[in-house]
């Protein structure tokens, strides 16, 4: 019983917290997503330029070393 009356209370004080947004930090996000996105050139070389990259061929193993570039860089 008096676990369930401290799991009642935590969830209590879990559902009372503000959820403050900082409006400037979440307008950043969305220029930087709509201005300098590089999700389509991402996919564009995964899926057109490397193909099926079945585990062990030469497409995987040359998009494994094209993701190591671009996030090392």
């Amino acid at each position: 019983m008096k676990t369930l009356v401290f799991v009642l209370g935590v969830c209590c004080l879990l559902v009372a917290q503000d959820r403050v947004v900082d409006e400037t930090t979440v307008a950043r996000i969305r220029s930087e997503e709509m201005e300098h996105s590089q999700i389509m050139h991402t996919l564009h070389m995964l899926t057109d330029r490397y193909g099926p990259r079945v585990t062990g061929t030469p497409n995987h193993e040359a998009a494994v070393d094209w993701v190591i570039a671009e996030t090392t860089r």
